[in-house]
């Protein structure tokens, strides 16, 4: 691997683990605690969280263009640093006395609906760039301890952020409003500075586009792939079961179980955790079984998260720790496996194209199902019921749909195949010949993630 090239992944880490705490600031236990803040109900929380994927239809148009005339790089940079810099007016609309509320609630939304937007062409912009930037054979290693840092640095950042959170708003009259601030602020510091890296990634030599049509004809293009079609269906069908419940998570903890911000940011850590270590085991494996089987495990063990959330009560501290713990592990391979699959079912030629129709189709899952399980608990808003001694809440119903539709969707994707493919039991072999997690080069891959993609490139 030549020295400029391994620069680039070096640089795209950096930008990443900063790009990450603000994406950690921005979204999850941070957002649903500003929207409460805000007086938000259940409808609108929804709507937030399905935000991010209502605009990836914006993806099909800037994947059209930048097949035509390139420039990803371009595209990333300055739609990701507008979707970063917009969350100041976002903070400056929130703390203006503004009258009515029901206005300035109007006014935050559309602004993070405008960032999203920004946000969704920067991430189909910097996918087709990575695709041709990481070579195929390092794929798995590389993602692996890429979003291993993004993790660590997200795990910090909610444990520093959701204290600072808890300790304001105890002694201090304004002091939410004032942690809010603390919080947007350095959300944007972060996601501009990560800039500072973008900039060093140089853009390598795209592949020739064999689509000259129309632009009609170029957003239908992906769609005659019949093993990419059964793909993205899955993904949809996936994504709506999923995302018909996580947007509440946090709503669950806060309103409903009472959690302190501390706590649920230490949840959240843990998950975070999690997802580091599952990184690093989850991105050498992939490299060796590819991704399918990986998905499948990690599909069927996380589709009875929903269900697990329903046995938890205000009382509860070591179980959310477990269940989070459990989640994040497979959650990781899930994510790192999507992302490398999505790019080996999708050809060289029109990757941008490809990548933009997987997100609007998948990304419409998101976006609709949040709405209605949001529109369903606001109906739903007081109607508790018990069952024998269990209290049986609105949100509980969401779960439960969330769990069948997990195990539903699964079935969509044993159809779905990928270049050299290996079978489920080929994941169990390798685990079993697993004997010792080697620490010393945990830590060693942590800190150096370039030494093994260096070592990669001396053996070619």
């Amino acid at each position: 691997m030549e020295l400029k090239e391994k620069d680039n992944l070096k640089n795209s880490v950096y930008e990443g683990v900063l790009a990450h705490v603000f994406t950690t600031l921005t979204t999850g236990v941070f957002l649903t605690g500003f929207a409460l803040y805000l007086g938000m109900d259940e409808f609108m929380i929804g709507l937030l969280g399905a935000m991010p994927f209502m605009v990836a239809v914006f993806q099909v148009p800037a994947s059209h263009l930048m097949e035509k005339r390139g420039g990803r790089k371009k595209v990333w940079f300055w739609s990701s640093a507008i979707a970063r810099v917009t969350w100041l007016p976002v903070l400056i609309a929130a703390l203006l006395p503004i009258s009515p509320a029901s206005l300035k609630i109007l006014i935050v939304l559309c602004l993070i609906l405008f960032s999203c937007a920004c946000n969704s062409v920067s991430s189909v912009s910097w996918l087709s760039l990575m695709s041709d930037l990481v070579p195929e054979d390092i794929r798995g290693r590389f993602f692996g301890i890429r979003n291993m840092l993004c993790s660590a640095a997200g795990m910090m950042a909610l444990v520093l952020f959701g204290n600072s959170l808890d300790y304001l708003k105890s002694h201090f009259q304004e002091g939410l409003a004032l942690g809010f601030s603390i919080i947007f602020a350095s959300a944007v510091f972060s996601g501009v500075w990560s800039l500072r890296f973008l900039r060093r990634v140089a853009e390598p030599q795209g592949k020739k586009t064999v689509a000259n049509g129309s632009f009609r004809e170029n957003a239908f293009l992906p769609l005659k792939d019949a093993n990419f079609r059964r793909f993205v269906l899955f993904a949809f069908a996936w994504n709506f079961s999923v995302h018909f419940a996580a947007p509440f998570f946090t709503l669950f903890f806060l309103r409903d179980m009472g959690y302190s911000y501390t706590f649920v940011a230490a949840l959240n850590m843990t998950a975070a955790l999690a997802d580091l270590l599952g990184m690093r085991l989850w991105g050498g494996v992939s490299d060796k079984v590819r991704n399918k089987p990986i998905i499948r495990l990690g599909t069927l063990v996380t589709a009875f998260i929903p269900l697990a959330w329903m046995l938890v009560t205000p009382q509860s501290r070591a179980f959310p720790i477990f269940i989070n713990t459990v989640a994040g592990l497979f959650w990781a391979g899930i994510n790192l496996c999507m992302n490398n699959m999505l790019l080996q079912v999708s050809p060289k030629e029109n990757k941008a194209l490809y990548l933009s129709a997987y997100n609007t189709i998948a990304g419409l899952g998101v976006a609709v199902s949040p709405v209605i399980a949001g529109a369903v608990l606001k109906s739903l808003a007081g109607s508790n019921t018990s069952f024998l001694s269990w209290k049986l809440l609105p949100i509980h119903l969401i779960f439960f749909v969330s769990a069948t539709g997990r195990f539903l969707s699964r079935n969509i994707f044993r159809n779905v195949r990928e270049t050299e493919e290996s079978e489920t039991g080929q994941l169990a072999r390798i685990f079993a010949s697993v004997r010792e997690l080697n620490i010393a080069d945990g830590v060693n891959h942590l800190f150096h993630p370039f030494i093994e993609f260096a070592r990669n490139g001396r053996r070619k």
